[in-house]
């Protein structure tokens, strides 16, 4: 996309996801996922004691534009969702959630973080791997759709 879209000069804020921002997490999913989370399912991660997320904006009016969703235990965390508007996407801004996902997992002790990625989403296997992501798996028929999933690791450094 051009860098010369006036949006791309607008901040780009990360935050915690808070409970009010549950509606804004399914608009991301749905406009990302094939296999979208349902609200219930998002609110409810929302409780979970070892889940970290957090949210995209951009601009004044704080416009919801990507959010990650990571979970920790034990010194490992997964990755579980990375979403972008698809309009919004190659400006950073999910270097920037998983950036600060592993600024806060470092915080929490964690030293490595996996993912699981739909095998044929070539941007997004293109991104994890920019970012220090090695491929050390593969699950059969992981998706609903059966599709196969690749396994991803990284060190959170």
């Amino acid at each position: 996309m051009s860098t010369e879209n006036p949006e791309d000069t607008e901040t780009l804020t990360i935050r915690p996801v808070q409970p009010e921002d549950v509606d804004a997490l399914a608009r991301l999913e749905e406009a990302a996922f094939r296999d979208w989370w349902p609200r219930d399912m998002l609110a409810h991660e929302l409780t979970h004691p070892r889940a970290l997320q957090f949210i995209a904006t951009r601009g004044e009016a704080a416009t919801p534009v990507g959010y990650a969703a990571f979970r920790h235990a034990a010194g490992e965390a997964e990755l579980l969702r990375l979403a972008v508007l698809p309009e919004e996407r190659r400006r950073g801004i999910a270097r920037a959630l998983v950036a600060e996902g592993f600024l806060q997992l470092r915080r929490a002790d964690v030293q490595i973080c996996f993912l699981e990625v739909r095998m044929d989403n070539t941007p997004a296997i293109v991104l994890y791997e920019n970012l220090g992501f090695t491929r050390t798996g593969r699950r059969k028929a992981y998706y609903q759709d059966g599709a196969d999933a690749l396994i991803y690791v990284a060190e959170v450094s």
